[in-house]
């Protein structure tokens, strides 16, 4: 099957689009890692992961999407959130797992980005036989 140049730069961009909102994500749980908040309150910080599925056409639809159950207990009876037996809620999150979902949103990243540059040089070579 044989696409189009507009149709490879709008699945290269597509792609561009999802890894950068899963290094977003990534980088947003991350930095929340040590948040803490009182046991049961709705104030606290929510994990949250990219899912992404294949798009119509080609390319890829990607949404950001709250981890269930987004928090867990954890004692830290130092902290000003502490209920009486010392617990807090603190989001899901692995750091091994978020520095993975990075690196990985960087190759996906550099390989749309390379897709794109062909598709712009097939661009330029077709313009380029009709001038």
């Amino acid at each position: 099957m044989r696409r189009s140049v507009s149709s490879i730069s709008a699945i290269a961009q597509s792609g561009l689009a999802a890894a950068t909102l899963r290094l977003n994500v990534s980088a947003s749980n991350l930095a929340n890692l040590d948040d803490a908040s009182p046991v049961g309150s709705a104030g606290a910080y929510d994990a949250t992961q990219v899912e992404a599925s294949a798009a119509p056409g080609g390319g890829v639809m990607a949404q950001a999407v709250t981890v269930k159950p987004a928090q867990l207990l954890a004692y830290e009876p130092a902290s000003p959130f502490a209920n009486p037996q010392g617990m807090v809620d603190t989001p899901d999150i692995d750091p091994i797992a978020e520095v993975t979902n990075q690196l990985t949103a960087g190759i996906a990243f550099a390989y749309s980005l390379a897709a794109l540059k062909v598709a712009d040089q097939e661009q330029q070579q077709t313009l380029d036989m009709t001038a």
